[in-house]
C-alpha cells in the first residue's frame, strides 16, 4: 500500500517528484495523482493526528461500497 501521508509530507519539505517517488516507492504518475486530488479537496501536509492511514487513502480514492443496482428487463 502506498503511503500517501508520506507523499504529502515529502511534497512540502520541496523534494520534486522523481525523488519522492522513489523514496516511496511508487510511480511519478501516482504520485502526481496523489497530489492534485489532494489539492482539489483542500487536503494539506499537517494532517489531523486522529486521521488513519485507512481513513485518508479512502478520502483520496472512495471506493464504489454499494452493489450495482440492475435493471429488469421488460419482456
Amino acid at each position: 500500500m502506498i503511503n500517501y501521508r508520506e507523499i504529502l509530507r515529502l511534497s512540502s519539505l520541496g523534494l520534486n517528484k522523481t525523488q519522492i517517488a522513489q523514496s516511496v516507492g511508487c510511480s511519478r504518475t501516482i504520485f502526481i495523482q496523489v497530489l492534485n486530488i489532494a489539492e482539489e479537496k483542500g487536503i494539506g501536509c499537517p494532517l489531523p493526528s486522529d486521521l488513519s492511514d485507512r481513513k485518508f487513502s479512502e478520502l483520496l480514492f472512495p471506493s464504489a461500497k454499494t452493489k450495482p443496482q440492475y435493471k429488469m428487463p421488460e419482456y
